[in-house]
């Protein structure tokens, strides 16, 4: 009889998608799903399997393994929008000085057009990343090194 490896997928508790599960997906076959800070086993056969992990439209990169008898992997998956907080800030900076200067004055000086743009339009751009070409690497699967238990 031939055994199975366990992979075990840890999410930790973060702040991006607290309240959305994400879908794995194992051989292009859904697998089960993964709820913010806790971890889901999964048994495989031995050989080489794909790994993907899914939120709506947006998904991580392939994650291939290679997997043999009776062993333990342990993965994580995560978030991959790294500037998430600088983002937000930027934004908020530049709406907030828009109105500002809408209560305060009737125009607006240069400066403060070109300072609006500077803070507002990276951040538009970043999540446009993310809405378009990025859709595909919204997530992370990685090996979980800074598991107590992997060796």
């Amino acid at each position: 009889m031939q055994t199975k490896g366990k992979i075990i997928l840890t999410r930790p508790s973060a702040w991006m998608n607290r309240f959305r599960t994400y879908s794995v997906f194992i051989d292009d076959v859904h697998a089960g799903t993964i709820k913010n800070g806790s971890s889901e086993e999964f048994l495989l056969t031995p050989g080489t399997h794909s790994i993907t992990c899914k939120i709506a439209w947006y998904s991580s990169p392939v994650f291939s393994i290679s997997m043999e008898q009776d062993s333990v992997e342990y993965l994580l998956v995560k978030s991959g929008i790294r500037y998430y907080s600088l983002m937000l800030v930027c934004l908020f900076a530049g709406i907030i000085i828009n109105l500002f200067y809408s209560q305060v004055m009737n125009e607006r000086p240069l400066g403060i057009f070109i300072l609006q743009l500077t803070l507002i339009l990276p951040a538009l751009l970043y999540m446009l990343y993310y809405l378009t070409v990025g859709k595909k690497n919204y997530l992370i699967i990685e090996e979980d090194k800074d598991n107590f238990f992997a060796s």
